[in-house]
Formats: C-alpha cells, structure tokens, sequence
C-alpha cells in the first residue's frame, strides 16, 4: 500500500513540475531574449559615429613596460653538418 501511495504523489507531482514548466519556459525565454536585444541595441548606440567624429582607442597591452617589444617566439634549431 505504501508503494502504491509512493508512486502516485511521484506522478502527480511530475506532472504538476511539467505543467508549471510549460507555463513558466516562454516567460524565462522571452525576458532573456529581451535583455539579450537590449544589450545589442545599446552596443549599438555606442559604436555608431557622427561625421567627423574622432574616438581613439588605447591598447593596454604594454602597459607595464614601455621598452618591451613583442617580436615574436623564439624559435630552437640545430645546425644540419652535410
């Protein structure tokens, strides 16, 4: 008899989790999507220039130190003797 009660709360409460499921999804969908459009339209807004506008944008890359230049990797060999 305690099987039997067990597995029928399990069930109903699947089916209750199921139906507030497909109530709530296209709400959480929607709000996120419109964040996601208001996130874009504000990017947007930011990157577009007026006519003769000027923006400069500073690298932070070497920052640190002025005097270090990024040449490139250095590369090992081995001289070949023929």
């Amino acid at each position: 008899m305690g099987l039997l009660k067990f597995i029928i709360i399990a069930v109903g409460i699947y089916y209750l989790l199921k139906i507030i499921f497909r109530a709530l999804f296209p709400f959480l969908v929607q709000k996120t999507f419109d964040k996601m459009q208001e996130k874009a339209d504000q990017q947007q807004k930011e990157q577009t220039k007026k006519e003769g506008e000027v923006t400069i944008d500073q690298s932070t890359e070497n920052h640190g130190n002025p005097n270090k230049k990024d040449i490139g990797d250095y590369v090992d060999f081995e001289e070949v003797d023929e």
